[in-house]
């Protein structure tokens, strides 16, 4: 599994080894499987809402950020067996081990920013050359035909105006405004 670095905006390391639960089972694991979190891991729930410590063994921070990284909410040592619910907005859960909000001085409105340490030398940045450009070659103009249906429809009134072997539809006749029976004739007052 990937693992990525996050560090605030003005630079200071909130984990080294942060893995990534995207999928719904492991979003739905999470840290049960583990019996301690190490002080520079940590688990980015992604999408995230409110989350549980439901069958935990230890206690953590939970950090609520929007989709652009920007911190909504701090719940600092959540104890095992307790669900915490996630500020309108939240997009991405942060699970750290306990007491990294208050060692890293972390507060609502930060921005986090997300780092991949290059652990693999296949994954260090390399220099990209630049690629020549082929001159553009022309291709020959679009061709089109456009196919009408063999079976022609008339719209005209008489037959004759149309072929033999075609299906006639009639037009509708023009359209008349009609006044209603009741609004020709004037209501009588009875003296």
């Amino acid at each position: 599994m990937k693992t990525l670095e996050l560090r605030t905006a003005d630079g200071r390391c909130i984990a080294h080894h942060v893995r990534m639960a995207c999928s719904f089972r492991s979003r739905c694991i999470g840290l049960l499987a583990h019996s301690c979190i190490r002080d520079h891991e940590g688990l980015l729930l992604v999408p995230g809402a409110s989350i549980h410590t439901l069958g935990m063994r230890f206690d953590i921070d939970v950090v609520f950020l929007n989709r652009q990284m920007r911190v909504l909410a701090l719940a600092e040592r959540v104890p095992p067996w307790r669900i915490v619910r996630a500020p309108r907005g939240t997009g991405r859960v942060l699970e750290l081990a306990a007491g990294k909000i208050a060692a890293t001085r972390l507060t609502t409105g930060a921005y986090l920013i997300v780092d991949s340490p290059p652990d693999d030398p296949s994954e260090r940045p390399t220099i990209k050359l630049q690629r020549l450009r082929q001159p553009c070659q022309r291709t020959p103009p679009i061709q089109f035909s456009l196919r009408l249906p063999l079976d022609r429809r008339c719209t005209g009134p008489v037959k004759a105006q149309c072929s033999v072997g075609t299906r006639f539809v009639r037009s509708p006749p023009p359209y008349q405004r009609e006044l209603d029976s009741r609004a020709k004739t004037r209501p009588t007052v009875g003296i």
